[in-house]
């Protein structure tokens, strides 16, 4: 049988579609690039903003259409599927199953039913040893960067945020497992890992985060270290320490800040004011000047004042942040800010985000221009250049890197090379091989 996953979401969600490719790819089924050439259709979903879910809903309606023409499974994955769980069958009856995020080692179990006639296959139960999913089970995709679970859930409670609903409450990893499989891919060619959570930086499998990182750092051959998505409150001086010292840890710091309002802060429940946020980012002391900072906002949360807002902007040029995702506020099922009356306009909220992101692109853009003219390790990201003739690297900094190397230059896909910064923009980095 042949399959097709689309993948919508955070990193976690791209890591979970690598491991339902290893489940189907294990049974004997073959993975196919199109849902044209497939006879599983698998939508791994995102609920944490509406956008994402009209986003499936309408792909639902074409594969309806799909299955009107020719045989053809479809199931369900994803925060939306542990969301909305027997309710995606009435919203859409041609679903054949639904697996919980809690659930994934069962999907070749639910496709067997379903290949067997029966009608609403669907588990979304919590099945505790589902973080320690086995590495040699998971089919990557074609990445220079591997991705690794550390932990999975989450145990803050953010007024606005379905994932406690949709992921549980966190459970790690063991250091051991983690650092087997990192030492399993630096053996199969991988230099760089990114390490994934909920809340990363809340892991306790045994030791703490900033153990976790020097352990992972000493894994001989591994080049750069990558997490995401960190909580303020539980960004540590020790963790901070490791990130301006180890060398193996990536000069970037993902750490969401959501508003720069205390008030708001506190109607979003993210236990920290905005002083203590700052107080954090100083931990990093004088190695802040070399990194790259993004984090989150939220606009337009309910009852965000003017006065509100303008406390974000500050925030915003006082950080100074590098990058940031912005947002309008989005209303999700089961979330407490259900209750909060959602009293702004959406020509309100839109005109905030509009300047918020105008602001952030000026700043974005005057961070890569502290790049210009340096010499700098880039990550080769594409098997050949683009129509344009660019290949496409990363830098430490998770800058996005178009690359001239010359005429009929191969470039080693996945390895770090000296690239040279010869133009700067608010989007990516120009820059010619050195």
């Amino acid at each position: 049988m042949k399959f097709h996953i689309q993948t919508w979401g955070c990193q976690m969600n791209d890591h979970d579609g690598e491991k339902l490719s290893g489940l189907l790819s294990a049974e004997g089924f073959e993975a196919v690039d199109s849902v044209e050439d497939a006879e599983l259709v698998l939508l791994n979903t995102c609920s944490i903003r509406e956008k994402a879910v009209h986003k499936v809903y309408s792909e639902l309606g074409r594969l309806r259409e799909e299955k009107q023409r020719r045989p053809l499974m479809v199931g369900v994955t994803g925060c939306l599927a542990q969301q909305e769980q027997a309710a995606l069958f009435k919203r859409a009856p041609h679903i054949d199953f639904v697996l919980g995020t809690m659930a994934l080692k069962q999907l070749p179990r639910l496709v067997a039913e379903a290949q067997a006639g029966k009608a609403r296959v669907m588990d979304a139960g919590e099945y505790p040893d589902n973080h320690l999913f086995p590495p040699s089970v998971t089919r990557r995709r074609d990445t220079a960067k591997a991705l690794v679970t550390i932990t999975e859930g989450c145990n803050h409670a953010c007024t606005y945020c379905i994932v406690p609903t949709t992921r549980g409450a966190e459970r790690h990893r063991p250091y051991e497992d983690v650092l087997a499989e990192v030492r399993g891919l630096v053996a199969r060619g991988y230099r760089e890992v990114e390490l994934l959570g909920q809340n990363v930086n809340s892991y306790a499998g045994g030791c703490t985060f900033a153990d976790l990182l020097e352990r992972v750092s000493e894994v001989e051959g591994l080049e750069w270290i990558r997490f995401t998505t960190s909580h303020p409150m539980n960004f540590t001086k020790d963790l901070a320490r490791v990130l301006v010292t180890n060398p193996k840890v990536a000069p970037f710091l993902h750490l969401p800040l959501q508003s720069g309002s205390d008030r708001v802060l506190k109607r979003m429940l993210r236990e920290y004011t905005v002083a203590e946020y700052l107080e954090r980012l100083g931990y990093l002391g004088e190695g802040r000047s070399r990194m790259a900072l993004s984090t989150d906002f939220i606009v337009g949360f309910p009852g965000e004042t003017d006065e509100d807002f303008e406390a974000t902007m500050r925030v915003l040029d006082e950080v100074a942040f590098d990058s940031s995702f912005s947002f309008i506020y989005s209303p999700r099922p089961g979330t407490p800010s259900l209750r909060l009356k959602d009293d702004l306009p959406l020509a309100v909220k839109s005109a905030r985000l509009t300047r918020l992101q105008q602001r952030q692109s000026e700043l974005t853009r005057a961070s890569n221009e502290r790049f210009l003219g340096r010499e700098i390790p880039v990550r080769i990201e594409t098997h050949g250049p683009n129509e344009q003739g660019w290949w496409l690297a990363r830098s430490g900094e998770w800058k996005t890197i178009h690359l001239a190397a010359g005429p009929g230059r191969e470039l080693p896909f996945g390895e770090l090379v000296r690239a040279r910064v010869t133009l700067a923009s608010p989007h990516f980095l120009g820059a010619e091989l050195v």
